[in-house]
């Protein structure tokens, strides 16, 4: 199968049958020792536009995947919620066997690693959640324009119009500096739209907020300062619930682990190193 992108070696795309449906899934240096990286990505956001941010945690096992209904994976004929993702998300760990792991879940993929870390205590060490709330109905929504338009895959649909309103929707250096957003979003692969709806609904009809104050494990939030999509009063939320939470807040908008992905490289290297 051809990939948008040129992989290195120990990279490796797979598709992994769950539930009658395929999903793509990638796995970078499986073989090293040390409980893996599992990352889930945003709405509607294949594999590929982790690959800079993943670059930059080059000494740890890393597992990711397209969502149902995203990048090359499958469409269900019937929209999972966030609990029927986690599901497939254990059943891909399954597959792979493995046991221990840490996950890092970036703005709607953080809903999921949320409900991961609820539902695998066992499993999941420690958790990073990034530009990211406890869930649709538990928000602080952004502007208008980012409410407006976070509901429609449209901007993956046409790459001008993703372009020209992309900026509006993330805030931050987005704005500034539009030509980051297009270097971000070259390689986005068009989700299917029941997939996109599917996801959609699935964050607005999902909340951790009854049981944020029961995860165990350590925490680490990031947040951007001029994030207009999911605004930082989100991620004070959290881990002002989360019992062994802490937070960093990076002068960015929602494209914060694009265009600071160096630094917070560092940030959750330290932090699932630590002791």
């Amino acid at each position: 199968m051809k990939h948008d992108l040129p992989t290195r070696p120990g990279d490796e795309f797979r598709f992994i049958e769950v539930e009658g449906h395929r999903l793509r899934v990638f796995t970078r240096d499986l073989e090293k020792a040390g409980p893996p990286l599992v990352i889930c990505n945003g709405l509607g956001q294949a594999v590929e536009m982790l690959l800079p941010m993943m670059d930059e945690l080059p000494d740890r096992p890393i597992i990711t995947f397209d969502a149902a209904g995203v990048g090359r994976s499958d469409t269900p004929d019937v929209g999972a919620s966030m609990q029927q993702h986690a599901l497939m998300l254990r059943a891909v760990l399954d597959a792979l066997d493995v046991e221990q792991f840490d996950i890092l879940g970036i703005s709607w993929g953080g809903a999921l690693a949320q409900q991961i870390a609820h539902d695998m205590p066992d499993r999941c060490r420690k958790l990073v959640l990034a530009i990211t709330s406890a869930g649709g109905i538990a928000s602080w929504w952004g502007s208008p324009v980012a409410l407006a338009e976070i509901m429609f895959p449209w901007r993956y649909f046409s790459k001008a119009y993703g372009d020209f309103i992309g900026p509006f929707m993330y805030g931050g250096e987005a704005i500034l500096h539009p030509e980051l957003f297009r270097e971000y979003s070259r390689h986005a692969i068009r989700p299917s739209y029941e997939g996109y709806s599917a996801q959609v609904k699935a964050m607005c009809s999902w909340s951790s907020l009854p049981w944020l104050h029961q995860l165990k494990q350590p925490t680490q939030i990031i947040a951007g300062a001029g994030d207009t999509l999911i605004p930082i009063p989100n991620q004070i939320l959290l881990a002002s619930l989360i019992p062994n939470a802490k937070l960093q807040i990076y002068p960015a908008g929602h494209l914060v682990m694009y265009s600071r992905r160096a630094e917070i490289g560092q940030l959750v290297t330290g932090f699932l190193n630590a002791a």
